[in-house]
């Protein structure tokens, strides 16, 4: 009796750890799902005097916060965090569990501001900021200690599975750069995904746009998957868009990974530049290119992302321009029905009312255009055939 008592215990036990350990047996970067929270905008209060002075970083025409929101307390603990709705430039801090406050970050373009874990946040404007803060945890530290624990036990089980193996995380089509699909960054998880609200559209690529992010630039290589997560969570559910904007994104290490569904060989319309999405791809760098550069693995892989799909595109050549035409729009530098002339690969910039892709990055776009048309030559450039040498006839 006591043998059976304990071989069921036993078996108790290791099924247990197997229920644990199931969802981290992956040479894919665990995502523990994500989980969507809102909490109403205060009214907020008119800035006066040093504090007004400050100025919104990426305001046009130098725009200075005037209005300031009394503190938000979310109903959990977050990770990501913006207004709902709101295109224009605004800042946010956010307060972590010791009190400390953090610095001033911009939330632009309808992207969401990363914290890595805090509980409270306040926003300032040039504008009275109204509406709703939208909070997205992605690290599994919202609902019960227990839940956190399971995460936790599910992350570390699955990195040590990955150090292993030492296999990249990557899917590889043809002669398409490594992409990490969809379903390696959460998108298709049954609970805390990001699936499309509908049918994707298709427009045609004559142009790439590139972007920045979020404001981290000091994220691990584990992080970044529930960066992306999170990005198209904020993107669905707090914008109301079909999903996330961007055709691809990024991260500072050189890994790319899948934006929209329905594959990145199709001319897929994304939301990232208003007016002239569905004449154009996008690329965005996940971090923020105000004050500091891309890394070097990042724009190497935004060049070699960009090579093959303007090469698929037949928009070549990668470093000469084309005409778009505006479709309009109040983010949109342009009226509707303008046609304009611009390099084929352009910041957001140059059509949009915003400082994306930033004042670091904004001036190299014409180096990765240059970088993109050397690499698509040297691709297609037949080799010489090299003569024997040899003794001449006399």
């Amino acid at each position: 009796m006591k043998r059976r008592l304990t071989a069921a215990a036993t078996l108790a036990v290791f099924l247990f750890c197997a229920w644990v350990a199931a969802p981290a047996l992956s040479l894919k970067p665990y995502v523990p799902g994500a989980e969507d929270f809102e909490s109403s905008l205060p009214a907020p209060k008119r800035l006066e005097g040093a504090v007004a002075a400050d100025p919104l970083h990426a305001g046009e025409g130098g725009h200075r916060a005037r209005w300031i929101s009394p503190p938000v307390s979310a109903p959990d603990r977050f990770d990501l965090v913006g207004v709902a709705r709101e295109m224009r430039t605004v800042e946010i801090r956010v307060r972590d569990e010791g009190g400390d406050w953090s610095d001033w970050v911009d939330q632009e373009d309808g992207t969401p501001v990363y914290v890595n874990g805090a509980d409270e946040a306040q926003v300032r404007a040039p504008f009275r900021p109204r509406g709703r803060l939208h909070f997205v945890n992605v690290s599994g530290t919202s609902g019960s200690f227990a839940d956190r624990l399971l995460n936790d036990a599910r992350s570390s089980v699955n990195a040590a599975l990955i150090s292993i193996a030492s296999t990249p995380v990557a899917e590889a089509v043809a002669s398409r750069p490594l992409v990490v699909p969809r379903a390696s960054w959460g998108a298709d998880l049954p609970a805390g995904g990001c699936p499309p609200r509908g049918p994707a559209e298709y427009g045609s690529v004559s142009a790439a746009v590139i972007h920045h992010t979020v404001n981290a630039n000091d994220y691990s290589p584990e992080e970044a998957p529930g960066i992306v997560l999170g990005i198209c969570r904020f993107h669905v559910n707090a914008n109301g868009w079909n999903d996330i904007g961007y055709n691809a994104l990024v991260d500072r290490y050189g890994t790319i990974y899948e934006g929209r569904a329905s594959g990145l060989e199709f001319p897929v319309v994304g939301a990232h530049a208003q007016g002239f999405n569905s004449e154009t791809t996008s690329i965005a760098s996940i971090g923020e290119h105000s004050s500091e550069t891309i890394a070097k693995p990042a724009r190497t892989a935004i060049v070699n992302f960009l090579a093959w799909k303007l090469k698929i595109s037949l928009a070549t050549p990668a470093n000469g321009s084309t005409i778009l035409t505006s479709g309009g729009g109040s983010q949109n530098r342009h009226a509707a029905g303008t046609q304009i002339t611009v390099p084929r690969i352009v910041g957001h910039g140059t059509l949009g009312l915003t400082e994306c892709p930033g004042a670091t990055l904004a001036p190299q776009v014409a180096q990765i255009a240059a970088a993109v048309q050397k690499r698509l030559k040297g691709r297609t450039k037949p080799k010489k055939k090299r003569r024997k040498k040899g003794k001449r006839k006399k």
